[in-house]
């Protein structure tokens, strides 16, 4: 259904990303199991056991025809000791052997103040988030900023699971949307108040605001069919609560993705790169938005210049090939 979301102009951590949204950072390569300081001091230990991430496979999406690996074929990073509970840190975490630049790559076990695994330390709860599936051993998104990195091993994870070109783009969308906050709420309702529904229930949610009322994040439904709005990150609703990290982005690249095939079926001919930034102008403004080929209407237009703009910066900070210059 045709929507447009609140267009955050205010530049959420624009500008020197490292000063803007702190200078927080972890180090990589951190020896097995030690957790590493991370936004908000919060870390998890290493699994128990945990081998160490496995290594970037050679086989992930391009990025605008370009060919960078989006997510190797490394091996899970488990996370948290078999008395952790089910919920993974947000802060920075050791991934059973490399420190992947202060993301919490834990597998779907999760751990929240679990045992130390081999060689590690228990580590402290984590605010909230449960990255699932293989990250790779080294963090190709990674700014060293441990706030803006946390969610790295999610992205690829979703973006390789539907298929995203470009997970960068995802990362300049969390950027713009709720500068990082996975509990970020909008302050309108873009599709209006949802029948049955709360106004607060209509609202827009988490890193990527996706907006339950606007037919989005079909899995974070409660049984009554209203959105889970679950916060309670050791709650058993929290595994499917539309504030959850995993859920949250699955649900906002799902709908990157569904752009994407619609405005290539719209718009014949198109480059990769005038696709990718075309469904990101979507996701703002709606497909009703996108004109053509780089074409777009005024809101869309300010949106993808704002993407764009981040993209730009965080690219540069992690040595990701930037075909949008």
């Amino acid at each position: 259904m045709p929507y447009t979301k609140t267009l955050r102009i205010g530049l959420l951590c624009a500008g020197a990303l490292s000063v803007a949204c702190g200078s927080d950072s972890s180090s990589s390569g951190a020896s097995a199991g030690a957790p590493s300081s991370a936004a908000g001091a919060n870390s998890s230990p290493a699994g128990a056991g945990g081998a160490s991430a496995g290594t970037s496979g050679s086989g992930g999406g391009p990025i605008g025809g370009g060919g960078s690996p989006i997510a190797g074929a490394g091996a899970s990073n488990p996370s948290g000791g078999s008395s952790g509970a089910a919920v993974a840190g947000n802060g920075g975490s050791s991934n059973g052997g490399s420190n992947n630049g202060g993301s919490s790559n834990g597998g779907s076990g999760g751990a929240a103040a679990g045992a130390g695994g081999k060689g590690g330390n228990p580590g402290s709860a984590g605010s909230a988030g449960a990255p699932t599936g293989n990250c790779p051993a080294v963090d190709p998104l990674k700014t060293n900023n441990a706030k803006q990195d946390a969610f790295d091993c999610t992205i690829l994870d979703v973006s390789k699971k539907w298929g995203m070109p470009d997970p960068m783009i995802v990362k300049s969308q969390i950027l713009q949307e709720s500068s990082f906050q996975e509990f970020a709420t909008s302050g309108d309702s873009p599709c209006g108040i949802m029948n049955g529904w709360t106004d607060a229930e209509s609202k827009s949610f988490g890193l990527i605001q996706t907006t339950p009322a606007c037919g989005e994040a079909l899995t974070a439904r409660l049984a009554n069919g209203h959105p889970n709005l679950t916060k309670d990150t050791q709650a058993a609703l929290w595994a499917n609560s539309v504030f959850n990290p995993a859920i949250n982005l699955d649900e906002g690249v799902k709908t990157d993705v569904d752009n994407l095939k619609a405005l290539k079926q719209k718009y014949a001919g198109c480059t990769a790169i005038q696709y990718n930034m075309m469904a990101a102008g979507a996701f703002n403004s709606g497909t009703g938005a996108i004109l053509g080929c780089g074409s777009y209407n005024a809101r869309a237009q300010t949106y993808v210049t704002l993407i764009t703009s981040h993209y730009h910066q965080f690219a540069k900070a992690a040595g990701w090939p930037d075909p949008y210059l």
